[in-house]
């Protein structure tokens, strides 16, 4: 799988950004409740799982098996997570939120998306 931003982990820092990661990473961001950061701490074929801290917010997240992932959504107030099946598409916006996919692949490597 290929990502518009390549592997570019600064490109995420505005909250918005499509990268391929494969290895345990550190993405900062920012998110309505202020600096965020966004830890992938398990990649691998079909797999993934990350913890996502934002003000005094911390959300977990994990997958795995084909085509298995999660989307988290921070707010100002609080985040929500889900996890299962997804596709490759861009989530889609939300005001005053920030959209987190991150999608586990066949070959070890996870696509992020962060919307904002």
């Amino acid at each position: 799988m290929s990502a518009a931003d390549g592997r570019d982990v600064a490109a995420c820092a505005d909250g918005n950004c499509e990268i391929a990661v494969s290895a345990p990473v550190t993405v900062r961001f920012t998110s309505p409740a202020g600096p965020a950061t966004l830890t992938v701490t398990e990649v691998g074929p079909n797999k993934v799982e990350y913890t996502v801290k934002s003000g005094n917010g911390r959300s977990q997240g994990g997958a795995s098996g084909p085509g298995q992932g999660c989307i988290t959504v921070l707010r100002d107030h609080g985040s929500s997570n889900s996890c299962g099946r997804v596709g490759t598409m861009r989530p889609a916006a939300q005001p005053g939120a920030v959209v987190i996919q991150m999608a586990a692949g066949e070959d070890g490597t996870a696509i992020l998306h962060i919307v904002s």
